[in-house]
């Protein structure tokens, strides 16, 4: 009760009751503060140990009491001490993780009944329950000032994670729609200073990365984000505009942007792009934020012209970029996850044909990108409506990967006892990342292990090249839960935490599985070339949209179609197969290391540097030719030109014909076979080399084949190598008169005087008016 002030004397004690009055509103605030300080606590207790109900409780009724203290906040003073820690409060329920979980029907009815009662009513209701579930929250337009940033970052707070079937969709029609909104306000002209400050907190606070796990096209989302970003960071009076002039024979600058060329997925990935261009044609010059001088990033450097380090502020980077005169510029690190270092970058023209390339899983959306470079099986027909770029095809899948260039020995070795899971039991194992293992994966997965008793799931989910720090325990305790309405055994549920410190050691945890689970319906590409190179059986989803057909591209490329699912029950049927039919597993096995063993397309540097170089030649000759309006306008995807320009005149003799058939079939082992013998005939003994060890992926039983790489070697200064690829061919064909010629020459250059005379007695009976092998005699 507030106590009444008293008459002594005949008058009003004023001093009396205003000590009173201030001794209450201390008390009163350190009510409320208490309160915020019982939901840090609990929030502590909660993010240690996400899976125990009694905490859960404990922080949804502290959560409680804290709305109800902040509602009851002075209206007048929205910058006190006490709502500030309140404004601060919410942020940090807000990145816990805490509101991912389904909202609690009472919480949204209290949410409706508190939104419209001020900046403090809205606080309150926004403790209780994340955006994407509150259907009735109040539009930008209405909302305080006072709270509009803190709004914006509430509303495009990325989950840690889905906790419910279908939440991956109702994610990503809320944020649609929550876009749109945020670019209709925008385009109301707020004021400078509104806009910024709201634009800044979208930007630093969302996340495509949900949205990923949605069936959907993203092109909108996509296309909405760019023009946001392009008002916050793109300055008016930044007006380069980088213009596509004919190349007339020259070669074209490329330059590759990358955060960084150290060992990361994207590096794997960009690295084919460019490391075999032909130099005649590119030159490819790198560009990194930062420097991590490893093995990787010198292989990098040696596959170009030059790496240069980019300056820290984006007027020094652009400045870089357009000093260089690029005829064209590729973007190799996602733009289109967070608002990153490069995605600012590519906001702007700092060339005149702007790519982006797989390592962005969905189109950029970014008003300044040209061309998106997919696959022809990676992608449907009707795929271009996808993309805000226009669209371009290499043949075949769009992933290609570089893993042999700092390949190392394994250094963890790890066994299943390490994860409690018995010898004999069948393992269903992957290392798709957390993210993609939604709750309709969970489900799947828990279905598979209630078919197959005493099969193990082992899971390795959290890749550093995704995130660097994980809900770890959320994610057990989830799935568990998810395990135990399946009537499945927690205990048959192994997760990895272990960081490996490389590759080699990740397929040595994955070799403990016998069937590999892939996820849908973002699939897995760069984590299905692990069990692949290991052999082991694997089920892929192929869906409609890229990111959810790119390891079926990879399957389809090896000719495995039986092991691709179109829909959840296909997906279950061809994994429960595997797991209980050993032979066959086997058989699948089997075919698997048959196909992985002659370099496929999306392993094959050459190939994938040969296609890539073709399609971004097609497309730049097209922009200069007709504009980039025109350019941008076509939906026709682009597709390396049978016409295009290829150093020939287009003359029709055998060297054009090899070089247009690789513009379709990048792979094909006679061609390659016929321009490394035009190129060792020019002098050119390094990609002679290239070209020739190329061919061999499909024509090993060729002697003349070997003969060829072992002068290409031989020139190159690999006299070792030369022998070993003429004693291959000789295996094929000991008739072969050029072949124990040179190895007689070879040897003999080697010191060998015994091995030379050997060749050279060997030549002799088959050709005895041969005078070359008199010296070795």
């Amino acid at each position: 009760m507030i106590p009444v002030p008293t008459l002594e004397g005949g008058a009003l004690d004023l001093s009396s009751a205003q000590s009173r009055s201030e001794s209450d509103a201390a008390t009163f605030e350190n009510e409320r503060m208490q309160v915020i300080s019982a939901v840090r606590i609990v929030l502590y207790d909660y993010q240690a140990n996400p899976g125990d109900l009694e905490t859960v409780q404990k922080l949804t009724s502290a959560i409680r009491e804290a709305s109800a203290m902040i509602s009851r906040l002075a209206r007048k003073e929205p910058h006190s001490p006490l709502a500030e820690d309140a404004r601060q409060l919410a942020r940090e329920v807000w990145a816990s993780g805490v509101q991912d979980r389904r909202a609690d029907a009472q919480d949204l009815l209290k949410a409706d009944s508190l939104g419209p009662k001020g900046w403090h009513g809205l606080l309150a209701a926004m403790l209780l329950t994340p955006a994407w579930q509150w259907e009735n929250a109040p539009l930008l337009m209405s909302v305080p000032e006072v709270l509009r940033a803190d709004y914006v970052k509430w509303l495009f707070v990325a989950p840690q994670g889905f906790s419910e079937v279908g939440d991956a969709e109702l994610y990503a029609n809320f944020t649609l729609q929550r876009l749109e909104e945020l670019l209709r306000w925008v385009n109301r002209c707020p004021g400078v200073e509104a806009e910024t400050e709201v634009l800044a907190a979208y930007a630093t606070t969302s996340s495509v990365i949900p949205l990923y796990f949605s069936e959907g096209s993203l092109r909108r989302h996509a296309e909405l984000r760019g023009r946001l970003l392009t008002r916050a960071f793109v300055q008016p009076n930044d007006q380069f505009d980088g213009i596509a002039t004919p190349r007339d024979g020259r070669r074209l600058r490329v330059g590759m942007v990358n955060r960084h060329f150290g060992p990361q997925t994207e590096t794997y990935c960009t690295l084919p792009n460019f490391e075999e261009l032909d130099p005649e044609r590119f030159e490819v010059i790198l560009f990194a934020h930062r420097t991590d001088y490893t093995v990787l990033e010198e292989y990098c450097r040696n596959h170009a012209s030059d790496l240069f380090l980019l300056p820290e502020d984006i007027d020094g980077q652009l400045g870089m970029l357009r000093a260089a005169a690029l005829d064209i510029v590729v973007f190799g690190t996602n733009v289109t996850a967070v608002f990153n270092e490069v995605t600012r970058i590519a906001l702007h023209r700092v060339a005149p044909l702007q790519v982006v390339n797989v390592c962005s899983c969905i189109t950029s959306g970014l008003p300044q990108a040209d061309l998106y470079v997919s696959g022809t099986l990676t992608e449907m027909v009707n795929a271009a409506a996808n993309f805000s770029e226009r669209l371009a095809l290499l043949p075949g899948p769009a992933h290609s990967f570089n893993y042999s260039a700092d390949r190392e020995d394994p250094q963890m070795p790890c066994s299943r006892s390490d994860f409690g899971i018995p010898e004999d039991s069948l393992v269903f194992v992957s290392g798709s990342n957390y993210f993609k293992i939604i709750p309709e994966m969970q489900h799947a997965w828990a279905r598979l292990l209630a078919l197959v008793p005493d099969s193990r799931l082992l899971l390795h989910p959290f890749n550093p090249n995704w995130s660097s720090e994980y809900p770890i325990a959320r994610f057990r305790a989830d799935f568990e839960r998810v395990l135990v309405s399946h009537g499945v055994d927690s205990s048959r549920l192994a997760i990895s935490t272990l960081r490996f410190p490389s590759r080699t050691d990740v397929k040595g945890l994955l070799s403990l599985g016998n069937v590999y689970l892939d996820t849908f319906p973002f699939g897995g590409v760069t984590s299905l070339v692990d069990p692949l190179e290991l052999g082991l059986p694997v089920v892929v989803w192929e869906g409609e949209t890229f990111r959810s057909r790119m390891g079926a591209a990879l399957l389809r490329t090896l000719e495995l179609p039986d092991l691709i699912a179109t829909s959840p029950a296909h997906y279950e049927a061809i994994a429960l197969k595997l797991a209980t039919d050993p032979v066959h597993r086997q058989l699948s096995s089997t075919r698997i290391v048959q196909r992985m063993e002659n370099a496929p397309l999306f392993l094959d540097a050459l190939a994938s540097s040969e296609a890539f170089g073709d399609v971004i030649e097609t497309a730049y000759d097209e922009l200069a030719a007709v504009g980039r309006a025109a350019f941008r306008s076509n939906s026709t995807p682009i597709m390396a030109s049978s016409s295009a320009a290829t150093g020939e005149k287009g003359t029709q003799n055998a060297l054009s014909a090899a070089r247009q058939i690789l513009r379709t079939t990048p792979a094909n082992a006679a061609a390659r076979h016929e321009i490394g013998r035009a190129l060792l005939a020019a002098g050119n003994t390094r990609r002679a080399t290239t070209y020739l060890l190329g061919a061999l992926q499909g024509e090993e039983a060729k002697a003349e084949l070997w003969l060829d790489v072992a002068r290409a070697l031989q020139a190159n200064g690999e006299l070792g190598e030369a022998l070993q690829a003429l004693e291959a061919g000789l295996k094929i064909d000991q008739s072969l008169l050029e072949g124990w010629v040179l190895f007689a020459e070879i040897a003999h250059t080697l010191g060998s005087a015994e091995i030379a005379r050997e060749a050279a007695g060997v030549a002799r009976q088959l050709a005895p008016d041969d005078e070359r092998v008199l010296p070795y005699l």
